[in-house]
């Protein structure tokens, strides 16, 4: 898609750190000082690469980069000047999901839907540059300057598309190659403050963050803290090390009771929480099971010591997607943006999920059942209005107030455990 637009002759380039519509911060104070002789910037500018024509002295160089109050510069394996000082912000999202969260009407987002469902873009977007000398390479990010607390990733190339970056976060960045310790690129950067904050964890899909919305109050969903995704069966070691370094605490399988299955070695704490209920049928499948098991869920999330949790049904769709209707949508956030981080699923490897069938080139009024058949149900503009008519049949004009009082009267949560799960979410 993208097209050479120049090749340029310089001599010092700030070193290449590429995203979506990556830009410098205007606050920074230096540049780096890598000497490149052929640039070619790509069609959006947002990537960079070169052929490395550098003439730093040996004499300079130094094994490890440092930093310190007067100069937050470092020079390393004999050529790479690495500038901790400059911040370049980067979008990890890729430009698809990025076009989709975008939009502003439903034209736009059912263009982007009927475009692009059922490719695969569940996963991080992030290019970096450095020296190429010899894959594997190991990246490490930190925000902190000595790289304690540093997440590491293992790539063989210099785009890594299961980094766990947090929005909204910066973090310094350093490489280092297989076959020797010298470091080989590195610097600062910015992640772009919107969601969707994807998860590549190896052997399941549609893992995503539940945090970064903006609530009706102007408060933020907290990153980290709720994950939604796939069943775990069939995760991989490699996947396990994701959990682990995600730190996840407590996992949700919101499933029927013939689907239960723990998988061994994630490290988590079990809850099973049997659900026969997605979309409309939170009113009327199974009232006692169904009442049983979201009671049990507010207990947990009302105790800040299970957090973070991993919630899961098995495509990570339906009953997730319920769960996350309801546990988001009670701390304020907007239907149309409950409705974006539900149609997201349809960019994952699940397939495609919309809030109704979409009209020739839109969603048109009253269009809330996507599918209704003997296979499965996918209804979800169907459980907004099922809600709302609840609340207004009490008194409640929002969504919040709807989905808080069908908590308390309806599945018998103590208003206490929703208040304390609102403070430890919400920033």
């Amino acid at each position: 898609m993208k097209k050479t637009l120049a090749i340029l002759t310089v001599l010092c380039l700030v070193l290449g750190i590429c995203g979506c519509k990556s830009q410098p911060d205007n606050s920074s104070s230096d540049v780096v000082d890598v000497e490149y002789e052929e640039i070619i910037v790509d069609e959006g500018g947002n990537t960079i690469t070169s052929s490395d024509q550098t003439t730093t002295s040996s004499q300079d160089a130094q094994s490890n980069p440092t930093t310190s109050s007067n100069n937050n510069s470092s020079t390393v394996d004999n050529s790479v000047k690495i500038d901790y000082d400059t911040i370049v912000e980067v979008d990890i999202c890729d430009d698809i999901v990025r076009g989709y969260l975008s939009a502003d009407d439903a034209n736009n987002q059912y263009y982007w839907l009927s475009n692009f469902s059922g490719n695969k873009y569940d996963y991080q977007n992030l290019s970096l540059s450095w020296k190429m000398a010899g894959g594997p390479y190991t990246v490490y990010f930190s925000e902190n300057a000595d790289f304690s607390n540093a997440i590491t990733l293992q790539t063989s190339s210099s785009t890594i598309k299961n980094s766990i970056l947090v929005p909204g976060k910066t973090y310094y960045w350093k490489v280092i190659g297989a076959f020797s310790s010298d470091i080989l690129g590195g610097g600062r950067i910015k992640v772009k403050d919107e969601p969707v904050r994807w998860i590549q964890i190896d052997g399941t899909g549609n893992v995503r963050d539940l945090g970064g919305w903006k609530t009706t109050s102007g408060k933020t969903v907290k990153y980290g803290m709720i994950y939604r995704g796939q069943k775990l069966e069939g995760v991989t070691a490699n996947g396990i090390a994701t959990i682990k370094q995600l730190g996840l605490k407590t996992e949700l399988d919101i499933r029927y009771a013939t689907q239960k299955f723990q998988t061994p070695g994630t490290g988590m704490n079990y809850e099973f929480i049997e659900s026969p209920g997605q979309y409309d049928n939170v009113m009327k499948a199974e009232p006692e099971v169904f009442k049983a098991s979201y009671k049990r869920v507010f207990e947990l999330l009302s105790n800040e010591s299970n957090y973070p949790f991993y919630a899961h049904c098995n495509a990570g769709a339906d009953r997730t997607g319920t769960f996350a209707f309801i546990v988001n949508g009670v701390l304020g956030v907007p239907y149309e943006d409950l409705t974006r981080d539900f149609e997201l699923t349809s960019f994952s490897s699940t397939g495609k999920r919309w809030r109704g069938k979409g009209t020739g080139n839109t969603f048109a009024e009253g269009d809330d059942v996507m599918q209704e058949d003997s296979s499965n149900t996918v209804a979800w503009g169907r459980l907004y209005k099922e809600m709302m008519a609840y609340g207004q049949r009490n008194g409640c004009t929002t969504l919040e107030a709807s989905i808080e009082h069908w908590l308390i009267n309806y599945i018998g949560v103590p208003k206490s455990q929703i208040d304390s799960y609102r403070n430890i979410m919400l920033k």
